[in-house]
């Protein structure tokens, strides 16, 4: 299950991202995760530091912290021994299999996908995780079988922990990229743009250098029916 480690873890039009001046970069599953809904979460004063634009408070994240999952999915991510790239298992179908065996009822939580660009898989292919993505949807079958796409977080893979929602932020840097970058985030508080995701990226990096490098993941929902 997606984000449990500590911070100190159909065919359809092809959906590409552009990166600017390095072509398409399609984007593939990187695991599947359950979260609270965010319209049941209540604001949260400790979290106040965290949003780029403190009017955007909304918690849509990688960020387990900040976009929390249930208990019962905490508890079953806590005891399950996974060794999978991001914490994250590549198979939905499986992940609800498992907790419906465990009497969990599933029916109210969120589902999520973090998806990840095709240079970040053929990375982590070439690290050992060719299995794990041998099946992996793309962004264009996610899309066809009725996940919506939500927009573009940073975080760190190996656990999730966001650079846009997690790390916080303090002054003046938080100004200075909330001037450059503010603007580029949605209604959700992602962003809009991979591209743009990706420099935010770099800067986070060189100023949290021993969680560097924070990856572009996008984030997809599947509304209920």
């Amino acid at each position: 299950m997606c984000g449990c480690q500590n911070r100190d873890a159909g065919h359809a039009t092809v959906f590409s991202i552009h990166f600017a001046g390095c072509g398409m970069t399609e984007y593939y599953s990187g695991g599947f995760d359950l979260r609270i809904p965010v319209e049941a979460l209540p604001d949260d004063p400790s979290l106040a530091d965290q949003w780029l634009v403190p009017e955007n408070r909304n918690r849509i994240s990688t960020d387990a912290m900040t976009w929390p999952m249930p208990e019962e999915v905490s508890k079953y991510c806590e005891e399950t021994p996974w060794g999978y790239p991001m914490g994250c298992i590549n198979n939905f179908s499986e992940l609800l299999s498992d907790l419906h065996k465990r009497d969990v009822v599933t029916a109210n939580f969120t589902p999520v996908c973090f998806t990840i660009s095709e240079v970040t898989v053929e990375a982590l292919s070439r690290d050992g995780w060719a299995y794990h993505f041998s099946e992996a949807p793309k962004m264009e079958d996610l899309l066809a079988w009725g996940w919506r796409f939500l927009g573009f977080d940073v975080a760190e893979l190996n656990g999730l922990s966001s650079g846009l929602k997690g790390f916080g932020y303090i002054e003046p840097y938080w100004s200075q990229l909330r001037a450059r970058f503010g603007s580029e985030l949605n209604e959700v508080g992602l962003f809009r743009d991979a591209a743009i995701a990706s420099q935010f990226a770099e800067l986070r990096g060189s100023e949290f250098r021993s969680h560097a490098p924070f990856d572009v993941v996008g984030i997809l929902v599947h509304d209920p029916r």
